[in-house]
């Protein structure tokens, strides 16, 4: 539920038609997750959120008459203060601080649609996370958490970077633990028409900056385009998006994570080749039924480079019984890359709904990096939760 409240200024105002609300939203969920992998240093006991990102957010519109609305946006994701490791406090400690999620201002007009400024969410992110697979968000369970992705190449998802683009880690079995993530980006604007007959098309643009040439010296970032397009009818939703990173022969400031043999992830030298980074992603969620809903999802990425080509399937659903949802998905990654390292991950979950703001829930995950070949040491990641969420 979210608590709105009418600005005082608003109330004061002497235009008939001009009104400012102020909306106060969130969520939050803790839960004891055990993991257990292969790579027995990595086996950790904690306790944290392990059914999506406990958030604050802050929302304003106003209606500025004749159809049109203004906006503001500003939304903080709050990280435990150190996880599993003290020495990881720095950077996990509210994950850099307030506004560090997706922070806004917006235009809207009923007839020709929404412009958002700002570090918006990506349109890749609503696809992956609420038409092709919604059931787990991206905690334990998800095939978009931060310890398994459907994608190889450039991203904005890394944990502890905020909107960064970076790459994922050298492809094989011990080192690609996370996948490549779009989540969002600063200095990007987008624009999402209105629906017509359950159809809405969307396009995303952040400037990309080549200038610095000097390795030792910050000021490049990468080039952003992304497309969309959504139709929701009855019980089709149905999303396709496309992004595309561009990275200048200049981009001395677009690092590659690596990620060790003891599952430490580190940022390694710049990469200063020019590319391009694509990633596409065919999202359809179909209600059978009030209480079953269907989830597929088919994507493919490449790089001009070569080095990051594959594609990706995954299948879920969830059934509700009174007030318990039961959930399932599957998912797999087909490298077809040089170095050929596939992956896997299945997904079990059940909420119990103690309200509509409230609920019991186990997650259960088995994460597979390198299902085609033998396995290695931390090559296979097993997880479980069992914890309680709250909306507001």
């Amino acid at each position: 539920m979210k608590k709105t409240l009418v600005a005082l200024a608003a109330l004061a105002s002497v235009s008939a038609y001009a009104q400012t609300s102020v909306v106060l939203d969130g969520y939050i969920d803790r839960a004891y997750i055990i993991t257990n992998s292969t790579l027995d240093t990595a086996d950790t006991k904690t306790i944290g959120g392990a059914a999506g990102t406990t958030t604050f957010g802050i929302k304003v519109n106003e209606d500025l008459g004749m159809g049109l609305t203004a906006g503001l946006s500003v939304n903080t994701d709050w990280g435990d203060q150190s996880g599993a490791s003290a020495a990881a406090q720095v950077v996990g400690s509210q994950q850099s601080g307030f506004a560090n999620s997706q922070t806004m201002l917006t235009l809207t007009s009923k007839d020709m649609g929404t412009i958002r400024l700002g570090s918006p969410n990506t349109f890749t992110l609503t696809n992956a996370t609420g038409v092709a697979s919604p059931a787990f968000s991206t905690g334990v369970g998800s095939q978009y958490s931060s310890a398994y992705g459907i994608a190889a190449g450039a991203g904005t998802g890394t944990t502890g970077r905020a909107g960064i683009v970076d790459f994922t880690g050298a492809n094989t079995a011990t080192q690609n633990f996370g996948g490549s993530r779009a989540i969002r980006a600063a200095n990007t604007i987008q624009y999402s028409s209105p629906s017509f007959n359950g159809a809405s098309v969307h396009a995303g643009y952040t400037q990309g900056n080549n200038n610095v040439t000097t390795s030792t010296t910050v000021g490049n970032n990468a080039g952003i385009m992304e497309t969309a397009l959504r139709y929701t009818n009855g019980p089709i939703d149905a999303m396709y998006s496309t992004i595309k990173y561009t990275i200048g022969s200049n981009g001395v400031t677009q690092s590659q994570l690596s990620v060790s043999t003891t599952g430490i992830t580190t940022i390694i030298a710049d990469t200063n080749t020019a590319q391009t980074s694509t990633q596409n992603l065919l999202g359809v969620a179909y209600a059978v039924m009030p209480n079953l809903k269907l989830n597929f999802g088919s994507g493919t990425y490449s790089s001009s480079t070569g080095t990051y080509q594959g594609s990706s399937k995954n299948y879920g659903g969830t059934y509700t019984m009174g007030q318990i949802d039961l959930m399932v998905l599957t998912s797999a990654t087909d490298d077809k890359s040089t170095t050929n390292f596939d992956k896997k991950m299945t997904g079990y979950g059940l909420n119990y709904n103690l309200s509509k703001l409230t609920r019991a829930y186990v997650r259960m995950d088995s994460l597979n990096y390198g299902s085609n070949t033998a396995a290695t040491a931390g090559s296979s990641v097993k997880r479980t939760a069992v914890g309680l969420s709250k909306s507001f």
